[in-house]
This record gives C-alpha cells, structure tokens and sequence, in this order.
C-alpha cells in the first residue's frame, strides 16, 4: 500500500491560496488535510457495481443542462482536471455517499454513477484508477474533479489543474480483467458524441449573483468571502439535490463583503425551516432559514 506523508501540506496550501487569483485553481479556500494526514494513494480496485438510477437523470445545474450517459459504454475523453479537498471533506455525493478526500475517487458531470475510470496525467505520464462516484466540475469547462489522494497521486496537487485523460473501464471489461492490461480501452466513445458535457462559460453567469435580497424566506448552505468559491459550492449542491426528489436552484447573495448561497425565496418561515432539514440531510452540511 503506497502511503504519502503530507509534510509539506502548509506550503502547498499556501501555494494555492497565492495563486488563485489567476483562475487557473478551483476553489480558493479548498485544500489539502492537516499536515499529519496520511494518504493512501494506491488505485482504487475496480468492481461490478449497479449504477445509481438517480445518477442517470438529466439536470441542470447553474443552468446548464447534462444528460448523463445511461449505459455502460467506454468513454474516453481528453481535457483539463481540477481537485477539491477540505471544502466538501463529509458532504455527500450525488450519489448519496460521503466524500472522503483521502480516497481515490472523482466527480464526473455525464458518466453513470458510480463507475471506474483509468485517469492519466499527460504532463508527466503518472495513471491512477478511481472510483467516480460524484457530479462535476461545472466551472471552466474541465472534464473531471479528483480528489486530493488522486491529484496527489497524479503529482498535480500544488499545480492544481492537469491536463489528462479519462478513460471509462466498463463493467464488461472489468468482469473480464481486460481492464488490468489496457486493452479494453480501445476504440473509445470521444468526448465529441454522446460523452460531451455542455459548453461550459469559463466565468459563470452575472445572473447566479442576486444583489439584493428575495421576499420571503430561503434556506442558506453557505457563505463565502469569493465569487468562485460560492458557484463552485451553488452548482455541486445543486447536482446533489437534483439526484434527489428535492431538486432546487441555487444563488448567490451579497452580504458584508461576500457571498451567501441560498436556495429557494418567497418561503414562510416554516416551509424554510422544514427544507432546510431536509437539504441538511441530503448534501450533509449545515443549512438553515434566512431572509435573504
């Protein structure tokens, strides 16, 4: 079992916040775990699994619409790959589970749930194998969220983003054990048919901030000090509760220098109160009414 110390997690985190600014990492205050962690950065061992029948479903996030792929196809599709750590650390997935950052695991905004995928870094050649078991990234049209064990794995963790590929195992090729030698994966399904996501603006729409506040009671899940960091938080709560029957969009209040992410306006205090146990309950994190 490959085990990674993260002694040098503080300057990397350092590292990250310094170098936001630019656009080129994805949550600003995102990071990696304490410096006494320890991660397991060994390749998740594929399995046959059942896809979540919810994870099939179109749904728009931060109104964009995806409609996921239903069957269990090879994928094979080449871009940029972001990672998210500590920020969403115990939320759930779209699926339902609990995200763990120190698992090798990702977030896919199109491919069934969960699946198995072979993701390799082409700037320096590392490949890992992760389980997909959550939605995104809905930002600057990347391809694929991997957690911090994955990024770190893949030896881009302090860059932040790497260009890679991304190729789907099948149940099929699993079952088999074709997966373990690569020959599986040939003749793919491009990301210029039935894989693509759709055309993601790079700067999210001016329309997601609400300058003012709604009548009626929302529910808040969040607040944060920078834009992208409330979309990015808006758009997976989103994905979350659209896997759910409690789909809801997602906005951006400002207030006091920041940014509040509300769902829903024009509540009475107790239909508020009671969506915002049930929202607690389904992205795991607090939630609570407000007039905003």
């Amino acid at each position: 079992m490959n085990k990674i110390c993260l002694a040098a997690a503080t300057a990397a985190a350092a590292f990250l916040l310094s170098a936001c600014s630019t656009g080129s990492k994805y949550y600003q205050h995102d990071g990696p775990p304490s410096s006494s962690a320890e991660l397991d950065t060994s390749s998740a061992t594929p399995r046959v699994e059942h896809f979540y029948p919810a994870s099939l479903r179109p749904y728009t996030v931060m109104g964009q619409r995806y409609v996921p792929v239903t069957s269990d196809v090879k994928m094979d599709q080449t871009g940029i790959a972001s990672w998210y750590g500590k920020q969403f650390h115990g939320n759930k997935t779209a699926i339902g589970e609990t995200y763990n950052m120190h698992a090798m695991s990702a977030a896919h905004p199109t491919m069934p749930l969960p699946s198995y995928a072979r993701i390799t870094n082409l700037e320096n050649g590392r490949s890992v194998i992760v389980r997909v078991n959550d939605r995104g990234p809905f930002l600057y049209n990347r391809v694929m969220d991997l957690s911090y064990a994955a990024a770190t794995a893949l030896d881009y963790a302090n860059k932040g983003t790497a260009r890679v590929r991304v190729e789907r195992l099948t149940n099929q090729e699993i079952a088999a054990g074709t997966w373990q030698s690569g020959n599986g994966l040939t003749d793919p399904v491009t990301n210029s048919t039935q894989v693509q996501a759709p055309v993601q603006s790079a700067t999210p729409s001016a329309d997601a901030v609400v300058t003012a506040p709604a009548a009626g009671w929302s529910v808040q899940i969040g607040f944060f000090t920078e834009r992208d960091n409330a979309l990015a938080y808006a758009a997976h709560a989103e994905a979350v509760l659209a896997s759910t029957s409690s789909a809801r969009s997602a906005r951006l209040v400002r207030d006091n220098g920041g940014y509040r992410v509300v769902l829903g306006n024009g509540m009475s205090l107790n239909e508020a109160r009671a969506a915002a146990l049930n929202v607690k309950d389904i992205i795991g994190s607090g939630a609570f009414a407000v007039q905003k």
